[in-house]
């Protein structure tokens, strides 16, 4: 049969078809002799400028640049269609926890395996088998669930404030929710930061969104001060705000600023406009920014202590360790 002839009755094969666009075009030397496609169709088609080769019995169905997708089908395939991942900053990009997909390519594979990392390609291997609660094969390619991705991630993080951000970014943006992260800890015999990603998974649960916030809740109850309601919409006639954290029976509004200025004008003055509003219909407002509270917990908390003292808290101000 001729090579024209034998592509012709490719473009007829809905089963191939079907394969190769759900793969983003990328399939193994394998899976095309499932489909009749020998060895020799194939060298043809790259010889003639059709296909590409991408990996060691890796190939793609078209020439010219590879799109993302294509590169990420042709890493698990040549990892192991059946049993190969995306994982780390990889998954965490398709995810949306990484903003920059990496240049190199992570997978996952079960076992040990004599096979190298290939060009773009970081294999990683692991003795014990995933449960299957860990990956999630819907996806396209299949990826290690948001759940592993966080705690994955995590364990690469040395800075706290950096685990933080990722826990809060990955509740925020409703990828998860903190019992689902809860569960793939236990899961986890071990990891790193255990006992700081149970605290900020409680946190972010409970409405913490950022870094600044889980903070702010962690030098509130560090000294001894009454914990807020997050995340809260007031409403003052037409208008409506949303206070980072807010004490209701005192009156009082907390709004964390993770900006170190106000960049353009007209931010700076619809933020005098709202803090007027705000003032006008009875609430009070302490400002606190990203650097006052990372870097100075305890005079944010004595400042917030004063308000909350001057608007009838009969509490007890508790000094940390720390306090000067």
């Amino acid at each position: 049969m001729t090579i024209r002839r034998r592509a012709v009755l490719l473009l007829s094969n809905p089963r191939w078809e079907a394969l190769i666009n759900a793969q983003a075009k990328a399939f193994t030397v394998a899976q095309a002799g499932q489909h009749g496609i020998t060895h020799h169709h194939i060298r043809a088609q790259v010889v003639s400028g059709r296909w590409q080769r991408v990996h060691p019995r890796v190939y793609v169905a078209y020439n010219g640049p590879l799109t993302e997708e294509s590169r990420l089908w042709a890493a698990v395939l040549y990892a192991g269609p059946d049993t190969a991942v995306l994982c780390l900053r990889t998954a965490g990009h398709a995810w949306g926890l990484v903003a920059a997909p990496p240049s190199t390519i992570d997978v996952l594979v079960e076992g040990l395996s004599r096979l190298v990392a290939a060009d773009d390609v970081r294999v990683h291997r692991t003795r014990r088998s995933i449960p299957p609660g860990d990956i999630h094969r819907s996806a396209a390619p299949p990826r290690t669930t948001i759940e592993r991705t966080v705690l994955d991630l995590a364990e690469q993080l040395d800075e706290a404030d950096d685990v933080c951000e990722l826990v809060a970014k990955a509740i925020r943006g409703q990828l998860t929710t903190g019992p689902r992260l809860v569960a793939a800890l236990e899961r986890r015999s071990h990891a790193r930061h255990r006992r700081l990603l149970g605290e900020i998974i409680r946190l972010a649960e409970d409405g913490a969104h950022s870094v600044l916030e889980i903070r702010f809740v962690q030098l509130v109850r560090r000294h001894g001060l009454p914990e807020p309601r997050r995340q809260i919409w007031h409403r003052d006639g037409d208008r409506s705000y949303r206070f980072d954290a807010l004490y209701e029976q005192f009156e009082l509004a907390v709004e964390l600023d993770g900006r170190l200025v106000h960049t353009a004008v007209g931010q700076w003055e619809a933020g005098l406009e709202r803090d007027n509003i705000i003032q006008n219909s009875g609430l009070d407002t302490q400002h606190f920014s990203g650097r006052q509270v990372l870097g100075g917990p305890c005079r944010v908390a004595r400042q917030l202590a004063t308000a909350l003292e001057a608007r009838g808290w009969a509490g007890v101000y508790r000094p940390c360790p720390d306090c000067p």
